[in-house]
């Protein structure tokens, strides 16, 4: 027989937790859903508006939460540590097949996988495999409810969570990370609204503060850096918003900008931490991604 991995303490091998996107700051999932529904609708509301909303919230962020977390919080590669398949007659289906047969090798090969996919698959990614297949069809069908356009927008932010978890949560899977949790739930958010995928300037709005997310996911570990990307992407969303003609929205933002650089300045004399900076930038930029919804609504 072949050498087993030790056995893994379990309890259920079948769960399914929906949670929170768990978002760096307050501003996450839901905020952007929000204000993509916002840049489809203006300030109209109406009963129908309102729970398509909700339904794309319950998308963007615990669903779609749940299937990033399965992805990023599991070693997959787990399952190939110490795991040496080696087949003996004890492991075929036909045993009285004549060993070097077709039919043995075909038995040995069959058993040997099916070894492997009990002992070390199902004991170590299994809860995980249950979370992607049940939060990826439930997420599928909500998306399909909510449109054409939702779906083929989920189906897209699904590939975001494997991505992320090859390249690494903490490398350039943070570009990833940020594209899903606000670019890709902006456009949902507008989609659910529309029932069409989000025009242009839609997306370019969504895809900076995509950006702005990505940088303050980089202040704590490299604040130069993340108050860089920060910035200019704010800028950015400036100048679109002028080119829009909307200039008090644009106003906004930009006061907002300038408490941002304000703090920043604090974070660099190391007269204010981090996490601080980030507790407070989180409403600033909340107020400029208000302010862009409203100046690219129709």
């Amino acid at each position: 027989m072949g050498s087993r991995l030790p056995q893994p303490v379990v309890g259920r091998r079948i769960a399914l937790e929906l949670r929170s996107a768990r978002p760096l700051t307050w501003l996450g999932p839901i905020a952007a859903t929000l204000c993509g529904a916002l840049a489809a609708s203006g300030l109209v509301l109406s009963g129908e508006t309102i729970l398509r909303v909700a339904i794309a919230i319950l998308l963007t962020d615990p669903l779609l939460g749940a299937w990033r977390a399965a992805w990023v919080n599991t070693d997959w590669r787990r399952p190939m540590r110490g795991w040496q398949a080696t087949p003996t007659r004890a492991w075929m289906l036909v045993p009285y097949a004549r060993l070097g047969s077709p039919a043995a090798r075909f038995s040995q090969w069959l058993s040997s996988r099916s070894n492997f996919w009990r002992q070390a698959v199902i004991p170590y990614v299994g809860q995980s495999l249950t979370a992607l297949l049940v939060t990826g069809v439930i997420a599928l069908f909500i998306a399909l409810a909510l449109g054409t356009a939702t779906f083929i927008l989920t189906l897209a932010v699904l590939l975001f969570a494997p991505l992320e978890s090859e390249l690494g949560e903490n490398g350039a899977g943070r570009w990833l990370r940020a594209g899903a949790e606000i670019g890709m739930a902006w456009l949902i958010g507008d989609a659910a609204v529309s029932r069409a995928l989000p025009p242009l300037d839609a997306a370019l709005v969504a895809l900076l503060f995509a950006v702005s997310y990505r940088g303050l996911l980089s202040v704590e570990s490299r604040p130069r850096l993340g108050f860089a990307i920060l910035n200019l992407s704010q800028v950015l969303v400036i100048v679109l918003l002028v080119a829009r003609g909307a200039f008090i929205n644009a106003t906004i933002a930009a006061l907002a900008l300038g408490a941002l650089v304000l703090w920043e300045t604090l974070v660099r004399a190391e007269r204010e931490t981090a996490s601080a900076f980030m507790r407070r930038a989180q409403w600033f930029l909340l107020v400029a991604m208000v302010m862009a919804a409203l100046g690219i609504a129709p």
